[in-house]
């Protein structure tokens, strides 16, 4: 295709001609538009018609394929089904950071990974027990087969199955279902946020209030009282705690020793609910980085349901988040 051609498609604003024109690049060169439309998205010193022209053509390009939505949500539940029913019929061990898996964790990735290969072919696939390496696809689903084992072991109820999906190492979608509380989670970047098909946002506190709840996990506890005026909650599922952020149930949340399957569900999610997350990593976490084992990447991620308490946070908490 002409590059004049291309680019006047790209910017048309109009879902045929930008697709047409996404169709004919190859994967490296998809990389690139898409790299540049993000860049000219988030450039204040360019017009606001070319801000909205790439605004418009990103969430073209990066629209999940036709019924992925559908099958993640499908594939959530059933798992959660089957995990339920399976309630104490386990084995457990300790991995070599201390951490607790059973044999179903292993189990349900291994099936999950399997339906999304088989239903997806191309795509990657990255989880917790198998591959933990990004190979730089322009799709890519991140899972965790069960978010909070430890609760889950000791039939605790507040544990989920996450599964994201990627865009050139973006997260787009998520889908996050908790079968002992009755809650899925879903979202699409640009449509909103969901629990349970009922639309959901953020708190829109803008101080920390002695009535707000505020959840960490337990290494953070560890560390010392939080100097922020909220009741303190340590639920155990990372995945729960960021949920409960995006719902209104919490202001903020803050853990530790986070890798990306933890998250990558719940991005879109808390995103599109009016939340938002960043992590103590230079770099930043997303885009993945293609050729980097994800299991080697720890880090601390911190949500709040807005930018005023965000940057509270980011002076109250540097002690808790930067370490």
């Amino acid at each position: 295709m002409d590059v004049e051609i291309f680019w006047e498609r790209i910017f048309s604003e109009q879902v045929g001609p930008v697709r047409e024109a996404w169709q004919s690049l190859n994967l490296e060169e998809r990389l690139a538009v898409r790299d540049f439309l993000a860049g000219a998205l988030a450039d204040q010193s360019r017009l606001d018609a070319q801000r909205r022209a790439a605004k418009f053509a990103l969430g073209i390009v990066q629209t999940p394929p036709e019924g992925a939505l559908h099958v993640a949500r499908s594939l959530a539940s059933a798992a959660g089904r089957r995990l339920m029913a399976a309630s104490g019929q386990f084995n457990v061990s300790t991995k070599t950071d201390g951490t607790l898996v059973t044999t179903l964790d292993v189990q349900t990735s291994m099936e999950l990974c399997q339906n999304l290969a088989d239903q997806f072919p191309g795509h990657g696939v990255l989880s917790e027990e198998h591959n933990t390496v990004y190979q730089g696809e322009e799709w890519c689903w991140v899972i965790d087969p069960i978010d909070g084992t430890t609760n889950f072991a000791a039939g605790f109820p507040i544990w989920g199955i996450l599964i994201g999906l990627l865009h050139f190492g973006e997260p787009v979608m998520g889908v996050a279902e908790f079968p002992r509380l009755g809650y899925q989670f879903h979202a699409v970047k640009g449509r909103g946020a969901y629990l349970n098909d009922v639309a959901i946002h953020a708190s829109r506190a803008t101080d920390f209030q002695a009535t707000d709840l505020f959840s960490i996990c337990s290494r953070t506890a560890k560390l010392g009282v939080l100097p922020i005026a909220c009741k303190i909650r340590s639920p155990g599922s990372l995945g729960f705690e960021m949920a409960s952020v995006a719902c209104g149930y919490c202001v903020g949340n803050l853990g530790r020793t986070v890798h990306v399957w933890d998250v990558a569900a719940l991005w879109p999610i808390l995103h599109e609910a009016g939340g938002m997350a960043l992590t103590n990593l230079s770099d930043g976490l997303f885009p993945l980085r293609a050729g980097v084992d994800y299991g080697k990447v720890e880090f601390a991620v911190m949500s709040m349901c807005t930018p005023e308490l965000m940057r509270q946070a980011q002076g109250r908490l540097s002690g808790f988040f930067d370490g």
